[in-house]
């Protein structure tokens, strides 16, 4: 490009820049509404680890401005809804696993980092009180393959309290159900409790429940509580990880916290629908 170019372009990024910070709030478009705040919940750092930690945790979600709020549980990881109709929601999505060590009755096997999860999540609304919930994720680091779940929600969306209550299930793959669940035999050999190698089929991870309530405060800052109980399908739990070294079958977990929504001005005005 000749200066020239260069020149008539530096001038329209600067002008457009200027436009976008002088510009008047009224003038300009929510066209998202972004939901960030936090959560502080007792739960596994993993699945069947046999004990829970407690940690905080972030919250992030994005929505059309114009789509009605409907309550979601807490329990969905973080997302972006870049399709949103009456009947359907899509986007991506991520979630997140802690580190398993090496010590204490693990001594012996490998060490998993944490976890990164990203995927994808479809939420289907046959009315405004049923929801179908369905994602998958590959994970890209401590192990690489895929991971499913689904749930089912009757929900309750009112002016000042949210509830629900559904079943949840998930699925792995072989890879994911071999790096938590799975025992090589260079591990049985150096573990002193394990002495046999196990290697689990992929398939289903668990069956479980799921209840969560939200209060709202105001139309754009609510608390939340969740409560949520795993228990290990047969793959998973027959492991020798669960059965000798300190594993669990059943997880159960809580948390609370605190959520704020505000717009995002990007282009076409929008009327935004907080509630």
């Amino acid at each position: 490009m000749n200066s020239f170019g260069v020149g008539r372009l530096r001038s329209f990024v600067a002008a457009a820049c200027a436009t976008l910070v002088l510009a008047p709030a009224a003038s300009r478009a929510e066209e998202w509404i972004v939901t960030v705040g936090g959560r502080l919940g007792a739960s596994p750092p993993y699945e069947g680890a046999g004990h829970d930690d407690i940690r905080p945790s972030l919250m992030f979600n994005v929505r059309p401005a114009d789509k009605p709020y409907r309550f979601t549980p807490p329990d969905g990881g973080s997302t972006i809804a870049l399709l949103s109709t009456r009947y359907i929601e899509l986007g991506p999505m991520a979630r997140f696993r802690y580190s398993r060590d090496d010590t204490g009755k693990l001594t012996g096997l490998d060490k998993i980092g944490i976890a990164v999860e990203p995927g994808v999540f479809v939420n289907l609304w046959p009315t405004n009180w049923f929801r179908i919930r369905l994602e998958g994720r590959r994970g890209v680091t401590a192990y690489q393959g895929w991971v499913a779940d689904a749930g089912l929600d009757l929900i309750h969306t009112g002016k000042r309290w949210d509830f629900s209550i559904g079943p949840r299930a998930g699925y792995g793959d072989h890879n994911y159900m071999d790096t938590y669940f799975g025992v090589t035999p260079q591990e049985a050999a150096r573990s002193p409790l394990i002495n046999i190698p196990y290697d689990p089929r992929g398939g289903q991870r668990y069956l479980g429940m799921e209840v969560a309530g939200s209060y709202h405060v105001t139309n754009r800052f609510r608390t939340y509580i969740d409560f949520g109980y795993h228990r290990l399908s047969k793959g998973a739990s027959d492991s020798p990880i669960v059965q000798l070294a300190g594993g669990a079958r059943e997880d159960v977990s809580a948390s609370i916290g605190a959520s704020y929504s505000f717009g995002v001005n990007i282009g076409r005005r929008k009327q935004v629908a907080w509630n």
